[in-house]
């Protein structure tokens, strides 16, 4: 790793860990967001100051308990991560201050430079990469959201949650990206370490970001949503670095010369064929996946399905239709559905009706007997990993249902080094989402890996599977 690197991955530290934040520009017109996205950081680590040369503009930011100056350079404290959010013509203005204050990271939230394609915002996209690589100043963005440090409140959305570690660290191109992958991913039980809305990455881009969190103590799980890179061999020189380290998952749009055009001009990103992405991914040994929700699920489940190493599955459903739909999806997404050992069949035969149900695999039980049923799954000798569809609907309604659920799992978590998975179902009967969210959480609570739906299941175990598989065979 080159000096030039080193010193943009120890200003990121920095950044993410500031003694001090500053927001430049803030003001009453967008109920002063900038200053609001930081108080948690006030609040318990350090201190946060805003500038603005308008005083009208300062007792606003008195009323949130944050001090007011009028530049950077009267600010008595060191300073190590800023937010700018004042016109473009500005900005590179600020950054001279900035420079001179010794600050470690710049966030520029402005928009309206290279990616606008106007010879203006060009020429000033040109001053800040100048000004920044000459005084080797990090600069995040410009048009971005910069970054977030849940545990200590750097944020980029005041209702997004602080004060907790998590272990996916995120790099998107996209502000809206960000704020979704960090609700979505909460609510998942899947927390955020890091998180990086890039924006146009003039300076600090893909590449820097991914050296960062491969080295991050925190961040056990990398994530990206691209749009595309603006130097393809460093990044995938990069990818595959991080991925010899930690799963990388990666999430890319613009994967058609129409959609591309629209990158271009959100984020200024270029155009690689589809194929040879995918297949440079693969080779880097990321994981492709292609929504919020996939990203959400594959993070929780390679982080916290134990390894298995084959891709024989044990199937429990609660009803026949359940149990063939199951049975199509798991298998369309290349696992196999094998017969049980003869023990098994023995044992599940001795409590088991065939009338109204079936134990061939998937085995289908209306909900007795489920402890019994994961008991002699988690002994199965031909099965490598394990999948229980949990009816949400009904266990919400009757406690002692869930109870037995949670108790099934936990005894064969006890019981077998085999991975097992809840497969929470919520169309049968159909629940609202704060019902699925509370199931959810209870399972998730009992550190039960624990998917939404057959198809989302399906696919994020074998993400798992096939990482878990890859690192093994190549001795990592």
């Amino acid at each position: 790793m080159g000096s030039e690197n080193s010193g943009i991955l120890a200003r990121l530290e920095r950044g993410f860990n500031p003694r001090n934040v500053a927001t430049v520009g803030a003001t009453q017109r967008n109920n002063y967001n900038w200053l609001r996205n930081h108080l948690a950081f006030q609040a318990s680590h350090g201190r946060l100051y805003h500038v603005n040369i308008d005083r009208n503009e300062w007792p606003g930011a008195e009323a949130l308990g944050v001090q007011n100056f009028p530049s950077l350079l009267d600010i008595p404290a060191p300073v190590d991560y800023v937010t700018v959010s004042v016109p473009r013509q500005f900005v590179p203005r600020v950054l001279e201050d900035c420079i001179r204050k010794g600050v470690a990271v710049v966030h520029v939230f402005t928009a309206g430079f290279g990616e606008s394609g106007e010879l203006a915002g060009i020429e000033l996209e040109h001053q800040i990469v100048e000004l920044a690589q000459k005084a080797g100043i990090a600069v995040i963005g410009p048009n971005c959201l910069g970054l977030f440090n849940p545990e200590l409140g750097v944020g980029q959305i005041s209702d997004l949650y602080h004060g907790d570690k998590g272990y996916l660290g995120y790099i998107t191109q996209s502000g809206s990206q960000a704020r979704g992958i960090a609700t979505e991913a909460y609510i998942r039980g899947v927390k955020i370490s890091k998180c990086i809305s890039m924006g146009n990455g003039v300076v600090v881009d893909v590449p820097d970001l991914l050296d960062y969190l491969a080295q991050d103590k925190d961040t056990r799980v990398i994530g990206m949503f691209l749009e595309g890179v603006r130097s393809p061999a460093r990044f995938f020189q990069s990818l595959q670095q991080a991925c010899r380290h930690k799963p990388v998952l990666v999430w890319k749009v613009a994967q058609t010369e129409d959609a591309a055009r629209a990158a271009a001009a959100h984020s200024g990103a270029s155009y690689l064929r589809q194929d040879l992405w995918d297949a440079l991914v693969l080779r880097c040994g990321a994981i492709p996946v292609e929504s919020v929700e996939e990203m959400a699920d594959t993070a929780m489940a390679v982080h916290t399905i134990p390894p298995s190493l084959g891709v024989r599955i044990g199937l429990f459903a609660i009803s026949g239709g359940h149990s063939t739909e199951m049975a199509n999806v798991f298998s369309k997404h290349g696992f196999r559905i094998p017969v049980l050992a003869d023990q098994s069949y023995q044992e599940l035969g001795s409590f088991l009706s065939l009338i109204g149900g079936n134990y061939v695999n998937p085995i289908q039980a209306a909900g007795e007997h489920f402890e019994r049923i994961m008991d002699v799954l988690a002994r199965d000798s031909n099965l490598d990993v394990v999948a229980a569809e949990v009816p949400v609907g009904r266990v919400h309604q009757n406690p002692a249902m869930l109870e037995s659920r949670i108790k099934g799992f936990k005894g064969f978590q006890a019981r077998s080094t085999r991975p097992v998975i809840a497969v929470l179902s919520p169309h049968f009967p159909r629940v609202a989402s704060t019902v699925l969210e509370e199931v959810e959480k209870r399972f998730l609570g009992e550190h039960i890996p624990t998917l939404i739906g057959f198809d989302r299941a399906a696919r994020a175990l074998k993400h798992a599977i096939d990482y878990h598989s890859q690192r093994e065979l190549l001795g990592e």
